[in-house]
């Protein structure tokens, strides 16, 4: 069964539900309704015993370009965001979160990975968290699980500089679980979350419940912390500059 709007497409097949960005025009760049979009599949998945394991992926070639520049915008204007929502839903989820990434995986495209539990990436893809480029920091709880997956020095490098990091860093560095090639990667992870759908459900919980149990029990309380962070930061000045470079494409001046 698939439903789900234009730009989010949402397809029950057997255990496995299947979550694709489909915002071809835009990159599938994320906006308000495409994350609600989400956090009601997510929310629907956590309590239907049927699913048990959610695969995540983009449509065209392209995981995620992040935030949509408009929806973004108008979000910071009515204070409606709804990334907020769907960050506390993935990060919530208790069954397995398979991701299929390609292309670009650009802010929330790749801090949303740290709570996907296997990660199947197409050779060249691109990641990067340029919150500091914009007047922000970061979100996801990546301020704590960065450092912890990569090292105190590398998460600097990542964050405080912004820079891209291509699929083959992000594999040697734990970030992901394979680099595989463009024709093969949406057969990898189809075949693990056919694996893991055919595991018994409680266990699987359970086990990722316990995998999980080695962050701390205050990773929402960072998480939330970085919201506030990155509230306050949408209202400044940095941000309105780094937003009005962008839109005119010229360098900022902080």
């Amino acid at each position: 069964m698939t439903t789900g709007n234009a730009e989010v497409i949402t397809e029950k097949s057997g255990a496995i539900l299947r979550l694709t960005m489909s915002a071809s025009q835009t990159k599938n760049a994320l906006t308000n309704e495409m994350y609600r979009t989400m956090v009601a599949a997510l929310e629907d998945a956590a309590q239907d015993s049927a699913i048990r394991v959610v695969l995540l992926s983009g449509a065209g070639g392209i995981f995620t370009s992040g935030n949509d520049v408009n929806s973004f915008a108008h979000a910071v204007k009515t204070g409606d965001l709804a990334a907020a929502d769907f960050l506390r839903a993935i990060i919530g989820f208790p069954k397995p979160i398979v991701a299929r990434v390609e292309g670009l995986a650009i802010g929330i495209g790749t801090t949303m990975l740290l709570h996907c539990d296997l990660i199947y990436a197409a050779e060249g893809t691109r990641f990067q968290m340029p919150f500091v480029d914009l007047g922000l920091v970061p979100e996801a709880g990546a301020s704590y699980l960065v450092p912890r997956m990569v090292g105190q020095a590398k998460a600097a490098e990542l964050i405080l500089l912004g820079r891209m990091f291509d699929a083959g860093e992000a594999l040697e560095m734990g970030f992901i679980n394979a680099v595989l090639p463009a024709t093969e990667v949406a057969q990898a992870a189809e075949a693990a979350a056919d694996a893991l759908s055919k595991r018994a459900p409680v266990a699987m919980a359970k086990s990722k419940a316990l995998l999980r149990a080695s962050e701390p029990e205050n990773l929402m309380d960072r998480v939330n912390t970085e919201l506030v962070d990155f509230a306050a930061g949408v209202k400044a000045a940095e941000f309105a500059e780094a937003y009005t470079a962008f839109v005119e494409k010229r360098a900022p001046k902080f």
